[in-house]
């Protein structure tokens, strides 16, 4: 685990606290640490991460965002969407170029750190329960990744909702 890093620098993965269980974050520019990430999250081809933004501004510079989303769309309830990426978002293998999903940070110090977009999957590998401590974070993936200051514990709750606005009507996947 690095010490006295800045969360979500080039070359480090991080785990962080969401508003469902704790993420593994990279950003989402890092094509290096996208291949680790995937590698140490043993994912199975063709499964894509999310993108974590800090805020709505930066959700519309990256995104289509469409007029009739409600403003409390994300703090509602954990919701992921699926959006037309803009040109901004980096080509890769591990988000399709068409519709790329987002989430809105709610929690503050996460929503601080984040300058760039970052991937926002499940702490966990592929298949297993999502991780709420920070032991089970150490546990699992030790040094190879840099565990967000000030969150020891979270609370389990469900999966998010995934809505996907890329057609005519959105329509609920999860």
């Amino acid at each position: 685990m690095h010490q006295n890093t800045i969360f979500f620098a080039p070359g480090i993965i991080t785990a962080f606290p969401t508003n469902t269980s704790f993420g593994l974050g990279v950003r989402a520019d890092d094509k290096a640490m996208l291949k680790q990430m995937y590698a140490l999250k043993n994912r199975p081809a063709g499964k894509f991460f999310s993108l974590m933004v800090k805020d709505w501004a930066m959700l519309r510079e990256f995104a289509e965002v469409p007029d009739e989303l409600p403003n409390d769309f994300f703090t509602q309830q954990p919701r992921t969407i699926i959006l037309k990426p803009k040109e901004k978002v980096p080509k890769t293998q591990y988000w399709p170029e068409d519709k790329v999903a987002f989430r809105i940070s709610t929690i503050p110090e996460v929503q601080a750190a984040i300058k760039y977009p970052v991937t926002a999957t499940s702490a966990n590998l592929s298949g297993e329960l999502p991780i709420y401590d920070v032991e089970t974070l150490k546990k699992k993936f030790g040094t190879q990744i840099t565990i967000f200051a000030g969150f020891r514990k979270l609370s389990v709750v469900p999966s998010s909702e995934i809505w996907d606005y890329t057609g005519e009507q959105p329509v609920q996947i999860r």
